[in-house]
């Protein structure tokens, strides 16, 4: 009892702390509902419920009323994952109890790997024996209402609505085909629509309500640039209700992308995943994801097994509260998101325009090296290392998202830029104090410009690096650049790129 106490202490000292940092929002300071959501947890064996018991316990230390769970709760489709999560669930909330003895809700949805159909090549290739799966995969028959309602004692439904302190919650289990572009209605189930409409005065209203689904709502949170979009039924169900808060998961988007909210005709949050985040595409470091590489990029693809994200909402009369938390390593990934009540309205571009930019901290200040960096496809060429300090939020000053970096040239008295890439930092996904301090991206020799030749030497070609920081919306801080240089490594022939090579190696 000893250890409950001390969280007891911990979650109020919390709450206080909180509480202090608050706008003077005119309302109670004391929420009216508080609920943690996670999604794509992805369990397959014990070792992955780990930060589960973790995002779990943190929640019951900050007294939630409910916990959404927005699909992919396990990854193979098996009962025996499934049971893991229930056992886990238990083991943090037993009897369904919080630490003050109430009830914690449960408002969990399937997602497609919960309960999408395998074939016996998919149990061969990852060494599942087919009996097992025939035996125990959910998509089965009645298996996804019997193990749910046995596992988690309560009784399943397609659609469903709860209630959680006067807040209405409505959840729609995945539908989808595997490729995930058309939503299928089994026989005798309602539509979404239908069901929003058969419930629309109990819905209606400048009261928020919930809405819980796997995919996110076709052209909200992250869109265009994200997969894992519905077909749009969703979408189309929800804008008659401004008041509607959509929560879901599947592209596992990290939660400091600012686009991740979205507020439009009704509000639309990405939950992020719990197992292992996907960055968004175009970056040194990223690509698009289920898209064929192109290979060309001189820096691996980040792949953030270690991230970990998850949220707490709190709901005010006022406002509604996200608290964006790094579960990897039990820290704040930023400010919480605040969407104000009645809610309404409002772009990215005008989210942008409120938020300071990221700025490089004064003295700030960019190194070049020289050495071998290896292509995607394996392909070793000479290559300038650019690397600059990261930029955190201090003194006003943003956390930076990505960065753009821009090979320039000096042709007489016109700045050309030759080449640009965008950059992450290693650890962008993760909380500050996790984050790599220093970022680095290569530029091949061969996209430097050629030296002045001795017939033109008015034409005072020079070369140098700039880079800037920039956060979600893409909006750009101030610029930071080398000297600039005049002299360019010689790149004649492949004897000369093999002599760097070889010098590089030593």
């Amino acid at each position: 009892m000893e250890g409950v106490g001390m969280l007891n202490r911990r979650a109020f000292l919390k709450s206080v702390s909180a509480a202090a940092a608050l706008p003077a929002w005119g309302e109670s300071r004391t929420p009216n509902l508080v609920f943690g959501i996670l999604s794509d947890m992805h369990v397959t064996t014990p070792e992955t419920c780990v930060h589960l018991e973790k995002a779990l316990t943190y929640f019951k230390a900050q007294g939630v009323d409910a916990v959404v769970f927005a699909g992919d709760m396990i990854d193979d489709g098996l009962e025996s994952e499934l049971a893991l999560v229930a056992e886990t669930w238990y083991r943090v909330f037993p009897g369904d109890k919080g630490l003050d003895g109430c009830k914690v809700e449960k408002l969990f949805v399937y997602g497609n790997h919960d309960v999408q159909n395998y074939t016996k090549a998919w149990a061969d290739e990852m060494k599942i024996p087919w009996e097992k799966v025939q035996r125990e995969c959910l998509s089965l028959g009645t298996r996804r209402k019997d193990v749910f309602e046995r596992l988690f004692r309560e009784a399943w439904q397609p659609l469903w609505m709860k209630t959680v302190k006067g807040y209405r919650f409505v959840g729609s289990n995945y539908q989808y085909r595997n490729d995930r572009q058309r939503r299928v209605e089994r026989p005798g189930e309602p539509s979404l629509g239908d069901f929003l409409d058969a419930h629309h005065a109990e819905l209606v209203g400048e009261k928020p309500f919930f809405f819980v689904q796997h995919m996110h709502p076709k052209g909200t949170c992250s869109a265009p640039w994200t997969w894992g979009q519905d077909d749009g039924t969703a979408t189309r169900a929800l804008e008659p209700f401004p008041n509607a808060v959509a929560l879901t998961g599947h592209s596992h988007t990290p939660l400091n992308d600012e686009r991740t909210l979205w507020r439009g005709s009704f509000t639309s949050v990405g939950t992020a995943a719990l197992r292992f985040l996907i960055p968004f595409g175009g970056r040194e470091n990223s690509e698009i994801d289920g898209a064929e590489d192109t290979g060309e990029q001189l820096l691996p693809r980040l792949r953030p097994y270690d991230g970990k994200h998850g949220m707490v909402c709190r709901v005010y009369g006022d406002r509604i509260t996200f608290e964006r938390r790094d579960f990897m390593n039990g820290l704040s990934l930023g400010p919480d998101w605040v969407v104000p009540l009645p809610a309404r309205a409002e772009s990215f571009a005008q989210r942008s325009v409120k938020s300071p930019p990221p700025e490089f901290p004064d003295g700030a200040s960019i190194s070049l090296s020289r050495g071998v960096a290896k292509s995607r496809k394996g392909v070793e060429t000479p290559a300038l290392f650019v690397t600059f300090p990261n930029v955190f939020a201090a003194d006003g000053r943003a956390r930076a998202f990505d960065f753009e970096v821009c090979l320039e040239e000096l042709d007489v008295d016109a700045v050309k830029v030759r080449r640009t890439k965008r950059v992450y930092s290693a650890g962008y996904y993760r909380a500050e104090a996790a984050d790599e301090k220093t970022v680095m991206c290569p530029f091949a020799l061969a996209d430097l410009p050629p030296p002045n030749g001795p017939l033109d030497p008015l034409r005072g070609r020079r070369w140098r690096f700039s880079v800037r920081p920039c956060d979600s919306f893409g909006k750009k801080g101030a610029v930071l650049t080398t000297d600039w240089q005049s002299e360019c490594p010689p790149m004649a022939s492949l004897d000369v790129m093999a002599a760097e090579i070889k010098r590089a190696k030593k």
